[in-house]
C-alpha cells in the first residue's frame, strides 16, 4: 500500500473520529445543560413553595407565643403591683407589635392570610390598650369592674391567638402540598431527561456511559432524597462530593432541608409547653420519665419524681375567681423553676398538680428538694391586690427509681400515695394574711 493511500485512509479516519467526537459531545452537552436547568428549576420551585408558608408559620407562632406571654406579667402586676411586671408587659407589647410588622412584610400573603392577620392584630391592639389602661390607672375601680375588664383583656388575647392559629393551620396545609408539587416536578424532569438520555444512547454509547457516571447518578440521588423528604423524612440529605453545579444545587437543597428541620424542631418544642405556666405538659413529662428510666438502667443510677398538689385550690377559684387561681398556678410554677436545678424538669401534671423529675437524685436528695420547695412556697405568699396576700399550702409526694418504684406507672402511683402536706402549713388554713 502506497504512502499516498495511507495518508488518504488516515485523513478519512481522522475526519470520522472528529465527527464521532462531536456527535458524542453534542448530546452530552445538551443533557448536562438540560439537567442543570431542570434541577435548578425544581429546587427553585421547592424553595419558593416552602419559604412563604414556613415564614408565615414561624412568624405566626412567634407572635402568638409573645401574645400569650403578656398575660403573665399583666396578672402578676395586678396581684403584686411591682413595676418590673408592668415594664415586662410593656416590653413584650413592643415586641408583639414588631413581630406583627414583620408578618405584614412577608411576600405572597393570601387575602385570607391578610384578613386573619388584620383581625388578630386588631384583637391584640384592643387587649394591649385595655392592659395598658389597667396597668397605669391610679384609682383602682371596684372589684367587679376590675374583674370584668381583666376578663375582657383575656378574651381579646385568646381571640388574637386563635386567629394566629388559623394562619398556622393554613401554612401547615400549604407545606403538606409541597410533597405533591415536588412529585409532579420530579416526574416531568424524569420524562424530559429520559428523552435526552435516550437520544444520547442512540448517538454514542461512550457518551452515555460517561454521562451516567457524571450526571445521571447524582440526579437519581437527588430524586430519591426529594422523594424521602416529600414522604416526611426531614433528615434526608443529598451526599454529592463535587464542586460543580450539581454539588452546589445539592448544598442548596441540604441547607433548605436543614432550615425546615430546625423550624420543625422548634415548633415541636413549643407544642409541648403548657400555655399558662410555661412548664412542659403531661405528654412531654411521660416521655422524659421513660428516658430517665432507660438512662438509669443503662448507667445504674437512681432518679426521683416529685408530685406537687396545691391544697384547697378549688376554694381559691370559688372564693377569688379564676384569675387569682391562674395567678396561684403561675406563682407556684415560678417558685418551682427557681428552686430546682437547671438539669431538672418541671411539668404541669394536671389542673393544680405539678411534677418534677430530679435526675440522678436518690431518696435523700429528693427529701432535701422537697424541703426547699416547702420553704419557698411558705415564704412567698401571693399578692392578690388591695394590700392583701394569700398563703398557699401544698402537698408533695415522692418516688425514687428503682428504690420505691420500678416503672412509670409505679412512680406516679407511689407519688400519689406519699402526698404529704408541708410541716410549715399543716395548721395554716387558706386565708387572707
Amino acid at each position: 500500500m502506497s504512502l499516498e493511500v495511507l495518508n488518504k485512509l488516515w485523513n478519512s479516519l481522522r475526519t470520522r473520529i472528529v465527527l464521532s467526537v462531536m456527535i458524542m459531545l453534542l448530546p452530552a452537552t445538551v443533557l448536562m445543560f438540560s439537567s442543570y436547568q431542570s434541577i435548578r428549576g425544581s429546587l427553585d420551585s421547592i424553595t419558593d413553595i416552602v419559604d412563604t408558608p414556613l415564614s408565615k408559620l414561624v412568624a405566626a407562632k412567634k407572635v402568638q407565643s409573645k401574645i400569650l406571654r403578656t398575660e403573665l406579667p399583666f396578672h402578676l402586676y395586678l396581684n403584686r403591683g411591682e413595676s418590673a411586671d408592668r415594664d415586662n408587659f410593656i416590653k413584650l407589647s413592643i415586641e408583639v407589635d414588631i413581630l406583627f410588622d414583620t408578618i405584614v412584610k412577608i411576600e405572597k400573603l393570601t387575602q385570607n392570610d391578610s384578613e386573619l392577620l388584620s383581625s388578630s392584630r386588631s384583637e391584640w391592639q384592643q387587649a394591649k390598650s385595655l392592659g395598658e389602661s389597667l396597668l397605669t390607672i391610679t384609682n383602682i375601680p371596684p372589684n367587679h369592674i376590675l374583674i370584668e375588664k381583666v376578663e375582657e383583656f383575656g378574651r381579646h388575647l385568646e381571640r388574637s391567638a386563635s386567629l394566629l392559629d388559623e394562619i398556622t393551620e393554613l401554612s401547615l396545609h400549604d407545606i403538606k402540598d409541597i410533597r405533591f408539587v415536588a412529585q409532579d416536578n420530579e416526574w416531568r424532569n424524569i420524562g424530559f431527561l429520559s428523552l435526552i438520555y435516550g437520544l444520547g444512547m442512540l448517538l454514542a454509547i461512550l457518551a452515555a456511559l460517561s454521562l451516567g457516571q457524571s450526571v445521571i447518578d447524582p440526579i437519581r440521588k437527588l430524586e430519591q432524597v426529594v422523594n424521602r423528604f416529600g414522604d416526611g423524612d426531614t433528615s434526608a440529605r443529598i451526599n454529592l462530593k463535587s464542586n460543580d453545579e450539581l454539588g452546589n444545587l445539592a448544598n442548596s437543597f441540604n441547607a433548605l432541608a436543614s432550615r425546615y428541620e430546625q423550624i420543625k424542631s422548634e415548633l415541636d418544642h413549643l407544642s409541648t409547653l403548657d400555655n399558662l405556666t410555661g412548664l412542659v405538659d403531661k405528654s412531654k413529662l411521660a416521655n422524659e420519665v421513660q428516658l430517665e428510666i432507660e438512662r438509669a438502667r443503662r448507667y445504674d443510677r437512681a432518679f426521683s419524681v416529685l408530685l406537687i398538689d396545691i391544697n384547697k385550690f378549688t376554694e381559691v377559684n370559688q372564693t377569688y375567681g379564676r384569675l387569682v387561681g391562674d395567678s396561684v398556678l403561675c406563682s407556684v410554677a415560678n417558685t418551682i423553676k427557681n428552686t430546682i436545678r437547671p438539669t431538672d424538669i418541671a411539668a404541669r401534671y394536671g389542673g393544680d398538680e405539678f411534677a418534677i423529675i430530679l435526675s440522678e437524685t436518690d431518696y435523700q436528695g429528693a427529701m432535701e428538694t422537697t424541703q426547699r420547695i416547702f420553704e419557698a412556697i411558705e415564704n412567698d405568699p401571693l399578692n392578690i391586690g388591695d394590700g392583701n396576700t394569700l398563703s398557699i399550702s401544698i402537698s408533695i409526694g415522692y418516688a425514687t427509681y428503682p428504690t420505691t418504684a420500678d416503672s412509670e406507672a409505679a412512680i406516679f402511683a407511689t407519688t400519689k400515695k406519699t402526698l404529704t402536706r408541708s410541716t410549715f402549713n399543716k395548721k395554716v388554713k387558706l386565708q387572707l394574711l
